[in-house]
Protein backbone atom coordinates (compact mmCIF):
# COMPACT_ATOMS: atom_id res chain seq x y z
CA UNK A 1 0.00 0.00 0.00
CA UNK A 2 1.99 3.21 -1.06
CA UNK A 3 1.96 6.30 1.58
CA UNK A 4 -1.40 7.99 -0.47
CA UNK A 5 -3.05 5.13 -0.49
CA UNK A 6 -2.73 4.46 3.25
CA UNK A 7 -3.34 8.06 4.60
CA UNK A 8 -6.58 7.84 2.30
CA UNK A 9 -7.19 5.04 4.66
CA UNK A 10 -6.58 6.76 7.36
CA UNK A 11 -9.09 9.37 6.28
CA UNK A 12 -11.81 7.23 5.67
CA UNK A 13 -11.52 5.54 9.03
CA UNK A 14 -11.54 8.66 10.74
CA UNK A 15 -14.70 9.70 8.17
CA UNK A 16 -16.22 6.52 9.09
CA UNK A 17 -15.83 7.06 12.93
CA UNK A 18 -17.25 10.48 12.48
CA UNK A 19 -20.55 9.20 10.45
CA UNK A 20 -21.10 6.89 13.60
CA UNK A 21 -22.43 10.05 15.16
CA UNK A 22 -25.95 10.40 17.03
CA UNK A 23 -28.49 12.86 15.85
CA UNK A 24 -27.93 14.63 19.04
CA UNK A 25 -24.69 14.93 18.38
CA UNK A 26 -25.02 16.33 14.65
CA UNK A 27 -27.59 18.78 15.98
CA UNK A 28 -25.02 19.44 18.89
CA UNK A 29 -22.39 20.05 15.45
CA UNK A 30 -24.85 22.38 13.88
CA UNK A 31 -25.43 24.86 16.81
CA UNK A 32 -21.78 25.10 17.15
CA UNK A 33 -21.56 26.00 13.67
CA UNK A 34 -23.97 28.31 13.76
CA UNK A 35 -23.16 30.11 16.64
CA UNK A 36 -19.61 31.13 16.29
CA UNK A 37 -18.28 30.42 19.77
CA UNK A 38 -20.88 28.82 21.72
CA UNK A 39 -20.94 27.61 25.79
CA UNK A 40 -22.51 24.31 27.23
CA UNK A 41 -25.10 26.90 28.13
CA UNK A 42 -26.02 27.81 24.71
CA UNK A 43 -25.93 24.56 23.40
CA UNK A 44 -28.71 22.92 26.34
CA UNK A 45 -30.96 26.19 25.64
CA UNK A 46 -30.81 25.31 21.64
CA UNK A 47 -31.03 21.54 22.06
CA UNK A 48 -33.00 20.88 25.53
CA UNK A 49 -30.37 18.59 26.41
CA UNK A 50 -29.05 18.00 29.85
CA UNK A 51 -25.40 19.22 30.72
CA UNK A 52 -24.20 16.12 30.86
CA UNK A 53 -25.09 14.90 27.06
CA UNK A 54 -24.33 18.25 25.91
CA UNK A 55 -20.94 17.67 27.28
CA UNK A 56 -20.47 14.40 26.13
CA UNK A 57 -21.10 15.39 22.47
CA UNK A 58 -19.03 18.41 22.90
CA UNK A 59 -16.24 16.06 23.79
CA UNK A 60 -16.84 13.78 21.46
CA UNK A 61 -16.77 16.39 18.35
CA UNK A 62 -13.57 17.93 20.01
CA UNK A 63 -11.75 13.99 19.63
CA UNK A 64 -12.59 13.51 16.05
CA UNK A 65 -11.05 17.38 15.55
CA UNK A 66 -14.32 18.98 14.00
CA UNK A 67 -14.40 21.39 17.05
CA UNK A 68 -11.88 23.48 19.35
CA UNK A 69 -12.40 24.56 22.70
CA UNK A 70 -11.19 27.97 24.50
CA UNK A 71 -10.85 28.27 27.67
CA UNK A 72 -11.60 31.47 28.89
CA UNK A 73 -12.35 33.56 32.59
CA UNK A 74 -16.32 34.14 32.18
CA UNK A 75 -17.17 37.99 31.38
CA UNK A 76 -18.08 38.30 34.88
CA UNK A 77 -15.31 37.35 36.67
CA UNK A 78 -16.81 34.60 38.16
CA UNK A 79 -14.68 31.68 37.08
CA UNK A 80 -13.62 29.59 33.92
CA UNK A 81 -15.71 29.22 30.79
CA UNK A 82 -15.10 27.11 27.70
CA UNK A 83 -15.82 28.17 24.40
CA UNK A 84 -16.62 25.72 21.46
CA UNK A 85 -16.02 27.03 17.98
CA UNK A 86 -16.48 24.74 14.77
CA UNK A 87 -13.39 23.57 12.39
CA UNK A 88 -15.05 24.30 8.91
CA UNK A 89 -11.59 23.11 7.08
CA UNK A 90 -11.88 20.37 9.21
CA UNK A 91 -15.68 19.90 8.49
CA UNK A 92 -15.29 20.26 5.29
CA UNK A 93 -12.20 17.92 4.49
CA UNK A 94 -14.00 15.12 5.85
CA UNK A 95 -17.18 15.98 3.34
CA UNK A 96 -14.59 15.70 0.63
CA UNK A 97 -13.32 12.76 1.92
CA UNK A 98 -16.29 10.77 2.22
CA UNK A 99 -17.66 11.99 -1.52
CA UNK A 100 -14.19 11.13 -3.01
CA UNK A 101 -15.07 7.14 -1.76
CA UNK A 102 -18.63 7.67 -2.39
CA UNK A 103 -18.57 8.97 -5.91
Amino acid sequence: MSAQSAADAARLDEACATLAATPARLRTLRVVMDGGEVTAKDVMHALGLTRSAVGYHLAALTEVGVIHERRATHPRGSGPVIYWSADREAIHDLRDTLMKHLT
